[in-house]
């Protein structure tokens, strides 16, 4: 309990110092130990190895999104469509609790609407980004279809969370949505992982 209360502790400094300033060795420790704290101890506490195994990969890809460059950046990446893809490895042990087919459809259509306002700004990253849209929205689809309410609230505010930060590292916000977004984007984040966990709860 003590490395979750520790890595709440380091979310919370990371939200109201880290989450809107550049590049530093001190922003990439507190961000890395806000969730790799917690993944140590629901590995130690007995959570399903699937889901710890992507919780894992997605503090990595915290790292590597801390860090400057468009390698580190798409590195980032990989490790968060690896994360996802555990994620569906440990929902399709869920118990299916009834049939759902409005969200998986609603999904599909966010997918396909991204080839018109995002994927034509992102460049050379355009196939990585399609593959990962790909993988969040599976992930998705595969909660709706568990019918599990602690998983499809948690997958669904994962891609709110990742729908700001792709508008955020393709400069499509300007204003205040550009100077709210990293504190929107941390918050969707970190209650997403929460909730995902809450799902997976053994």
């Amino acid at each position: 309990m003590g490395l979750i209360l520790a890595g709440g502790v380091m979310s919370v400094l990371y939200l109201l110092r880290f989450c809107w300033d550049g590049e530093s060795w001190p922003k990439s420790v507190v961000k890395t130990a806000s969730l790799g704290l917690p993944t140590l101890a629901l590995w130690l506490m007995g959570w399903p190895a699937f889901f710890v195994a992507g919780l894992a990969a997605c503090v990595l890809g915290d790292f590597l999104l801390s860090r400057p460059g468009q390698g580190v950046l798409m590195a980032g990446i990989g490790a968060f469509a690896a994360g996802h893809l555990l994620y569906i490895a440990a929902m399709v042990g869920q118990e299916p609790l009834g049939p759902a087919y409005l969200l998986p459809l609603a999904l599909l259509v966010l997918a396909v609407s991204t080839e018109f306002w995002l994927a034509p700004h992102t460049g050379a990253l355009r196939w990585p980004v399609r593959g990962y849209v790909a993988v969040i929205v599976a992930m998705g689809i595969v909660a709706a279809l568990t019918g599990q309410e602690w998983l499809i609230a948690g997958a669904l505010t994962f891609v709110a969370s990742d729908l700001i930060l792709s508008l955020q590292i393709f400069d499509r916000l300007t204003g205040w949505p550009a100077r709210a977004a990293p504190f929107a984007i941390w918050g969707l984040y970190v209650a997403a992982q929460l909730l995902l966990a809450l799902g997976f709860a053994p």
